[in-house]
């Protein structure tokens, strides 16, 4: 007689972004909103950074460079939503 063993495991993941507050102009939004940079935001969309670049740039989401050249993401574009 064959036995069968089944085994479950269930896992969590909580992921938490350690930064400094990047509070900048959102000009899509109209105002001052607490922006990621690009590496946070593929991150916490579980996408890679390039696809964050490529949606900045088609304007998929809103974005606004620093005067550094940092570009930083709106948390509150569609594409998040």
């Amino acid at each position: 007689m064959k036995t069968r063993t089944e085994i479950t495991v269930e896992t969590e993941r909580l992921v938490i972004i350690n930064h400094r507050r990047r509070n900048a102009w959102c000009p899509s939004c109209a105002r001052y909103v607490e922006m990621l940079t690009v590496d946070d935001a593929a991150i916490l969309f579980h996408v890679a950074s390039r696809t964050i670049f490529h949606w900045a740039e088609s304007g998929v989401v809103h974005s606004s460079e620093t005067p550094e050249g940092l570009l930083l993401i709106c948390p509150h574009s569609p594409t998040f939503s």
